[in-house]
């Protein structure tokens, strides 16, 4: 959408809510405002309004129509020309029962809609498809475990689910009114403790997410997490967690040079990457990971722990996500 200079000075004048710029979102005694720039003079606008009523989707929406939300909005008449498209959106918020039927499974906005505020869909379509495409992987080539197309739906519908009551408390603190305006109130003060803003932070970008491993070591509070991507010094050179990663297959990350390891992971190195390397700033108490293809760990080993059980346990975790071990040469 174009916008004359005159128009973004209105705004920046008549719109107290956006705290004299031309940009950002404004909250208002009617509804929600929004514009950002594009660049050369072009700019994304939206009016956000609830209670309006049936609203025909299917039918071609025109400038006008836009135009109105606006002034019911921000009681200005902004005067809009060129634009690129125009859509209607709802605060309608679903989730499918299940993401996979036998061979059809459902990702991002086919397994989940809501309110688009604060980008969440993108981060959680995308961390849909990085947990899915490497199961799929493993089924095409003929190593995956009987049930591992299955943890695709135990592992991210709860994030779905998650997500829904997310994306509704947003929209509910996005509404106007006094008693909105005091339960946002009261929210920002809760901001302000660090504790409550890393929690909230964490569930935005889903770094919190933590799925159950099935193995021996799930106790663990960094078991199921995101692998922290760890600065190592590798036989070739500095390289980080998320570079080893680039192959798609999953990686064992070796931080102690026990030789148990290489034992084992010869038996799966045809879907697994083994490295053994040292650690710049090498979090306390971790000999080992086990990194899956979507950067979850799959398995962890501490100081301590016996060869015979590590090897066990790794074992196991292989065997769990990665398959059953590869036939030895004849």
């Amino acid at each position: 959408m174009r916008l004359e200079t005159s128009a973004l000075e209105r705004l920046k004048q008549g719109v107290p809510e956006l705290g004299g710029r031309e940009f950002g979102i404004a909250r208002t005694k009617t509804g929600n405002f929004a514009i950002v720039s594009l660049g050369s003079g072009v700019y994304r606008v939206a009016a956000i309004e609830w209670d309006q009523g049936e609203i025909d989707h299917a039918a071609p929406m025109p400038l006008s129509e836009l135009q109105a939300a606006i002034c019911r909005v921000i009681h200005l008449d902004l005067p809009m020309r060129d634009p690129a498209w125009l859509s209607r959106a709802t605060d309608s918020s679903r989730l499918a029962e299940r993401y996979r039927d036998r061979r059809i499974f459902l990702a991002g906005d086919a397994a989940h809609v809501h309110w688009a505020y604060g980008g969440k869909g993108l981060q959680t379509g995308l961390q849909d498809a990085g947990n899915l495409g490497w199961k799929l992987a493993a089924q095409i080539h003929g190593w995956a475990p009987s049930h591992l197309l299955d943890t695709y739906h135990t592992e991210r519908h709860p994030i779905g689910q998650r997500l829904m009551t997310f994306t509704r408390a947003q929209e509910a603190l996005a509404r106007p009114g006094d008693h909105v305006t005091a339960l946002r109130e009261l929210f920002g003060r809760f901001l302000e403790q660090e504790e409550t803003l890393r929690a909230i932070a964490e569930e935005i970008t889903d770094v919190d997410v933590r799925y159950h491993m099935g193995c021996n070591t799930d106790g663990d509070a960094l078991l199921g997490r995101w692998a922290p991507n760890l600065v190592l010094h590798t036989e070739r050179g500095p390289a980080q967690v998320a570079e080893l990663m680039s192959s798609g297959k999953g990686v064992l990350v070796d931080l102690t040079e026990r030789s148990v390891f290489h034992h084992v992971i010869t038996q799966w190195d045809d879907r697994v990457r083994s490295v053994s390397a040292g650690c710049y700033e090498r979090p306390a108490n971790l000999d080992a990971l086990l990194v899956r293809p979507d950067g979850y760990i799959a398995w962890l080993l501490r100081p301590g722990v016996a060869d015979e059980e590590a090897a066990e346990t790794l074992v196991s975790a292989l065997k769990m996500w990665f398959g059953t071990a590869k036939e030895a040469p004849g």
